[in-house]
């Protein structure tokens, strides 16, 4: 069981599964050259009248690798984003998260302790404020731990999501138009 988030760990950031893309051979041409036959119906090459460019994209930024700089260090993926302003953001959560969440545990161990005292053989229940008191640190911890969890996953998604659309352009015209049909429409026009 000890094993267990190891593995984890290993199967899903495993650099090379991260990076494993298909990449197209470049060396076969797509059309093949049929310039030396003619075309029965036309006298002029084919290779002349089809266009072989193709243009491969090839993304500036890796999700993969940014999934992985988020993963092993918070915060790390955006900067390989270039989203400095978000790195504050998830520090500073992850800090309070991580700060509240040992203080929690400490507050607990304390009223764990004083609720064991507590228990003596004539009062075997224990003092039950310190009980119900012990049981409020406890649940804020555990709370905390979901909070820091969270920050983690959301931290690992904004990562991807952001390396994935990097290359992606918006326009200078925000506008959205709707133009008039048949019937009776609703026309919506938006503009920045």
């Amino acid at each position: 069981m000890r094993g267990l988030p190891l593995l984890f760990i290993i199967v899903c950031f495993n650099p090379p599964a991260l990076l494993a893309q298909a990449v197209p051979d470049t060396t076969k041409p797509l059309v093949e050259d049929t310039s030396a036959v003619a075309h029965p119906i036309s006298t002029t090459p084919l290779s002349s009248s089809i266009d072989t460019v193709t243009k491969e994209y090839h993304p500036s930024k890796l999700p993969g690798v940014a999934l992985l700089f988020s993963a092993l260090v918070p915060g790390a993926g955006q900067v390989y984003n270039e989203s400095y302003w978000k790195v504050p953001i998830v520090l500073g959560f992850g800090i309070y998260f991580a700060s509240q969440w040992l203080d929690n545990h400490r507050r607990y161990k304390d009223y764990r302790d004083q609720f064991k005292t507590s228990i003596t053989p004539e009062n075997p229940s224990g003092n039950s404020q310190l009980f119900s008191i012990r049981e409020f640190y406890k649940d804020q911890r555990d709370t905390f731990t979901w909070y820091f969890a969270i920050l983690y996953f959301a931290n690992l998604v904004d990562a991807y999501v952001d390396a994935s659309l990097y290359d992606f352009e918006v326009g200078e015209d925000l506008s959205i138009r709707m133009l008039p049909g048949r019937g009776p429409r609703l026309t919506l026009q938006i503009g920045f």
